[in-house]
């Protein structure tokens, strides 16, 4: 059974390490510039970063585990998709580790963050999905989430369409 747990600051050498191993293993093929990967890995995962994030009360970071660790989550708190709404639950990331999807961790994983916020009184959950990764979009259109609009994630050398996502709790 899957066990989901909020991290700790002594987590973030290990969500750092799940955080560079999944997007990598996931993401690396959809970057045409290594240093620019790097670079955006460096200001996701570093054990730093992950340290200060876990310190804030705006959101927070979840583990996932079985006998080791599988996966994390990252999510904010009462967030606006935009200026007009609606506001709700943020959920950053959902990253399984190489070789743990498809075995259900991913449905028991989200399952429990909508728990969370809806203890926490939200109504909403969304996030932001590459348009270069179709299986997370049937994964979360499965889930119950419908499109809100799109955006565009851009980097020195590439843009990337991103789709915005959104389900009532």
């Amino acid at each position: 059974m899957l066990i989901v747990r909020k991290a700790e600051i002594a987590d973030a050498a290990l969500l750092s390490e799940m955080g560079y191993a999944s997007y990598r293993h996931h993401f690396a093929p959809l970057w045409r510039e290594p240093a620019e990967l790097e670079a955006f890995l460096r200001q996701e995962y570093s054990p730093a970063v992950i340290e200060q994030s876990l310190q804030s009360e705006a959101g927070g970071w979840f583990i996932a585990q079985n006998a080791a660790p599988v996966g994390f989550a990252k999510v904010s708190w009462h967030s606006e998709v935009d200026e007009h709404g609606p506001a709700g639950t943020l959920l950053h990331k959902l990253y399984l580790l190489p070789g743990e999807t498809r075995k259900g961790y991913g449905e028991q994983l989200l399952a429990e963050i909508e728990r969370l916020a809806q203890q926490r009184g939200e109504r909403f959950i969304w996030l932001e999905v590459l348009d270069a990764n179709p299986n997370a979009q049937r994964f979360y259109l499965r889930q119950g989430f419908t499109h809100l609009k799109d955006t565009t994630f851009s980097t020195a050398s590439q843009q990337s369409t991103l789709h915005i996502l959104g389900k009532s709790l």
